[in-house]
């Protein structure tokens, strides 16, 4: 089954942030960069293999605020994509425990999903504003 083609992680990003209406500063990777598996390792322990394309956007300044969003090659792997960044929201959790606390809800309230042969988390205070924003860039609208 050969995968469609997927939108421009660039684009998706700035769709997704851009409805989240107050987010603090946020720092960005992405596979279009030269560290990309590396810095792919950081949200996901899978085989970048098989990984079309990513993005991640998080708190510069250590909330919680988080979206990353995996595209894979071959559908079939979406399922691990989207255990891969459960994996992560669970790392979040343990690490925030340890020094904002208050901000542990906020990555439990998480939302983590698959369209198509996307993976997608996000942590926020505009959660579903995000995911509309994700499923009208990936519905083409």
């Amino acid at each position: 089954a050969q995968a469609g083609k997927t939108v421009s992680m660039y684009e998706l990003r700035m769709a997704m942030e851009a409805a989240d209406t107050d987010h603090p500063e946020m720092l960005n990777a992405s596979s279009a960069e030269k560290k990309a598996e590396e810095n792919f390792s950081y949200i996901s322990d899978m085989d970048y293999k098989k990984v079309d394309s990513y993005f991640v956007s998080y708190a510069k300044e250590g909330t919680a605020d988080e979206i990353a969003v995996i595209a894979v090659k071959n559908p079939a792997d979406v399922q691990e994509a989207k255990e891969s960044l459960t994996a992560h929201q669970n790392d979040r959790h343990k690490l925030l425990e340890q020094y904002k606390p208050e901000e542990v809800v906020r990555v439990d309230d998480g939302l983590i999903f698959t369209k198509g042969q996307y993976a997608v988390l996000i942590i926020s205070d505009h959660n579903n504003d995000i995911r509309k924003a994700f499923n009208d860039m990936i519905d083409g609208k």
